[in-house]
């Protein structure tokens, strides 16, 4: 991937994206406005750090409520079903969450993460060079039934509806949270990927997931393999994942770096929850497994503050650390409340130092992106294992 990052510059402007919506922070959850002013113990100019490929990644709206998914109307739903089965939330530590498949999902969806999702969106537009996709799909060859699994706000989906206008394009949650306005071809559903089975009537040319870690206690049984047999023969399914361990490349980073110990005790207790946040790295060979071919995986680095040299990588990393700081808590919260069954109040002191840390740009400190992609083969090739065929390639690329 080149370096030269889409509009990259100075982060004091940007907009937050999507639709206005209105609601304030829980009170004692904001951003700290406590950060390091130390300077660097070295020349960070001169420190030869690297976002470039290598070729070996070892080192590195509302929804509706409707149960038929052929319906054509976009806004049509029973009010009264919404209200009472899906739209009355849990209330927990000043945060809302999802009722619908309630306690699956350990992340809110109040207004202040609503926001967020937006905000990280701008960020992993940011990292791919203003793409959203990878899978091989153009003007000249389009997908015409587009699934988007987990689609949050919409953001993802809508941008891909109005590049595809022909194409109908889905997209499921477990909130109905996403904005009204939408184009025509674009539906949503309140929809739990972790059933048996979709009830979808169609196949899709491509199926798109971003940003569920947490969301599977299986990814392969969960949704490779229902991806995999809801696909058209040729069809695409592609997986962004982020791996939340913080990682670097240099000894910056103490063995105590508060970010470090706090998503170390992350994993631990999502682990107990039978909700792991550290498989992105296990998605490739989850693809393979299903019967994917082609299946391929870059591994992207994301900065968590604007310590590197390097403008572009500079600005992802401001960005992304903003994202950092308003999700953290986010994160943190239903874990730390549910498994080590500590209080709000206890809760924000632990994060206080980690605020603080993620914000100290003497220590390089980054985390990985996953994009993994797998196409279902057509019924002429010729499969010689399970999951792979003779014209079939598994690659890597680290960037």
């Amino acid at each position: 991937m080149s370096s030269q990052l889409s509009g990259a510059g100075g982060t004091g402007n940007i907009p937050r994206p999507g639709p206005s919506r209105s609601g304030s922070l829980p009170q004692g959850t904001g951003q700290s406005s406590e950060t390091s002013a130390a300077q660097p113990p070295f020349d960070i100019n001169n420190f030869p750090f690297t976002f470039e490929h290598v070729h070996d990644a070892s080192h590195s709206a509302r929804i509706e409520a409707d149960t038929d998914p052929s319906m054509t109307a976009s806004r049509q739903w029973d009010d009264e079903s919404i209200t009472s089965s899906v739209s009355a939330y849990r209330e927990e530590n000043g945060r809302t969450y999802h009722a619908y498949s309630d306690g699956s999902w350990h992340y809110p969806n109040d207004p202040w993460e609503l926001e967020r999702l937006d905000w990280q969106f701008v960020c992993l537009k940011r990292l791919f060079n203003d793409k959203n996709y990878f899978a091989p799909w153009t003007q000249q060859r389009p997908p015409r039934r587009i699934l988007d699994i987990a689609t949050g706000t919409g953001m993802w989906a809508i941008e891909v509806a109005e590049e595809f206008e022909s194409a109908t394009v889905i997209g499921t949650d477990l909130s109905p949270v996403q904005p009204e306005l939408v184009p025509p071809n674009l539906h949503f559903y309140i929809h739990d990927a972790r059933t048996n089975d979709w009830w979808w009537p169609d196949p899709f040319d491509y199926i798109h997931l971003r940003m569920t870690l947490g969301a599977w206690a299986d990814f392969e049984q969960d949704v490779a393999r229902k991806a995999f047999n809801h696909l058209e023969p040729n069809g695409w399914f592609e997986a962004q994942e982020l791996c939340p361990s913080f990682m670097c490349d240099d000894d910056s980073m103490a063995p105590d770096y508060a970010p470090k110990l706090l998503f170390d005790d992350l994993l631990d207790c999502a682990r107990a929850e039978q909700r792991p946040i550290d498989i992105a790295k296990t998605y490739k060979q989850s693809l393979i497994n299903a019967g994917f071919v082609d299946v391929t995986e870059q591994v992207y680095k994301i900065p968590i503050n604007g310590w590197p040299k390097q403008v572009n990588w500079k600005t992802l990393g401001d960005l992304w650390n903003a994202n950092c700081l308003d999700g953290i808590q986010g994160i943190a919260m239903a874990l730390l409340h549910r498994v080590r069954r500590l209080k709000r109040h206890q809760i924000e002191i632990h994060l206080m130092e980690t605020r603080r840390a993620l914000s100290d740009k003497r220590v390089h400190a980054y985390q990985k992106f996953y994009v993994v992609l797998g196409r279902k083969p057509r019924p002429d090739e010729m499969v010689t294992t399970p999951g792979a065929t003779a014209s079939a390639s598994a690659s890597t690329s680290n960037t």
